[in-house]
């Protein structure tokens, strides 16, 4: 079949382009709304086509490379995120590490499961950051995931940007001990906020000087600090 004339010439302007310049475009195309988004790539089907248990799901999570969130019995492949998203991610998470010395409370990086219920339903997710307190006593170290979080944290990415600002948005807040939500953007200076005590009215900052001071934690941290390093 022979290519239409107008997208032989996008395909070879996008050939002119930059590889960063080429990255961004598609980031930019997956991100419009005329694309569904999801989590991700449903994961290939496990022992057939039937929903997965929580302990299916917990057994094969120790066997796999590639990390799966689980919503109702379907688990959800966590796609490879770019180095910008990872420099974004470690910046809270150093910011969050250091604070929380020589308090009851630790931060975890996206390796960490927390796991909550909707409408009955078996919800794992694996947030960016994710802090909670203690005491974490040896059975508490024993499991495999968290059920009490404070603070959660997702970096936005343009295949779950969608999923993090909706899905999650409300999901996350069934989780009695959760007090607050951070989305923070990739390529722009963004940082929204949702708050138990705000009725999670989103609360969105993108000054340079501004700061996110928690209401949860006796931390601060500065939107110089969430992007330090990134284009």
């Amino acid at each position: 079949m022979a290519i239409p004339t107008h997208i032989r010439s996008v395909q070879q302007a996008i050939r002119t382009l930059s590889r960063l310049e080429r990255e961004e475009v598609a980031e930019w195309i997956l991100s419009s709304p005329v694309f569904e988004v999801s989590v991700g790539e449903t994961a290939p089907p496990y022992g057939g086509r039937r929903k997965l248990t929580v302990e299916e799901y917990l057994h094969m999570e120790e066997d796999v490379s590639v990390r799966h969130e689980y919503v109702a019995g379907q688990i959800f492949a966590m796609s490879s995120p770019l180095i910008r998203h990872e420099l974004i991610t470690t910046n809270v998470l150093v910011q969050l590490q250091n604070q929380l010395r020589a308090t009851p409370c630790r931060a975890w990086s996206s390796h960490t499961k927390v796991r909550l219920q909707v409408d009955q339903e078996d919800i794992f997710y694996m947030p960016d950051v994710v802090v909670a307190c203690g005491p974490f006593t040896e059975a508490v170290q024993n499991e495999r995931y968290l059920t009490n979080p404070c603070l959660v944290v997702e970096v936005l990415s343009a295949s779950t940007e969608a999923i993090d600002r909706r899905e999650k948005a409300l999901n996350y807040r069934h989780i009695a001990s959760l007090e607050e939500y951070l989305v923070i953007a990739q390529r722009s200076r963004e940082v929204t906020v949702f708050r138990r005590s705000e009725n999670w009215i989103p609360q969105v900052l993108t000054a340079a000087e501004d700061v996110f001071d928690s209401c949860a934690l006796e931390v601060n941290v500065a939107l110089t600090d969430i992007y330090a390093g990134v284009r």
